[in-house]
């Protein structure tokens, strides 16, 4: 998926659901880990709406497309004067009038599997060091070797 398809998603949801444009700019970020997208303001003016890059490289469709969705709502409610931010009434309120997740509702990424060498119980970690160098490592069931199992991709529909 490129910046191109999502801006022009974008600047036809903004204009059928709130009649506006979009006049900031769509970036993919790869340096974020800890959100899926983000409206950024600088100098509490609108400067551009961030996608991270492992949901475009993880990512179905329509978790990307929703992410999107949610990052324009802020966008949307913050042009107009209204409650933007995550978590408040009105914002809450607009997600659900238009279908759009809330936040941290869905997961995207890799991670890395592995097993309790003692007790055999299945787990995953963020950390690729678990499975690169796994002798750095004992599990917190049995305090006992890990052993790597691969890794798997969620696309955010599981």
């Amino acid at each position: 998926m490129i910046v191109e398809e999502l801006t022009d998603y974008a600047q036809n949801f903004l204009e059928e659901k709130y009649g506006m444009s979009l006049d900031i700019p769509i970036v993919i970020n790869k340096r974020l880990r800890s959100t899926l997208g983000s409206f950024i303001l600088t100098k509490d003016k609108p400067h551009e709406i961030e996608m991270a890059g492992f949901l475009i490289e993880y990512g179905a469709d329509d978790v990307i497309y929703d992410t999107l969705r949610h990052e324009l709502i802020h966008y949307a409610l913050f042009m107009q004067g209204r409650q933007y931010r995550d978590g408040t009434l009105e914002f809450e309120n607009e997600l659900r009038k238009h279908n759009v997740g809330s936040t941290k509702t869905v997961f995207v990424g890799k991670v890395y599997k592995f097993i309790c060498e003692a007790c055999l119980g299945e787990y995953e970690s963020l950390k690729k060091s678990i499975v690169t160098s796994p002798k750095k490592y004992r599990t917190k069931c049995c305090k006992a070797n890990i052993v790597p199992r691969g890794e798997v991709a969620y696309n955010g529909l599981e």
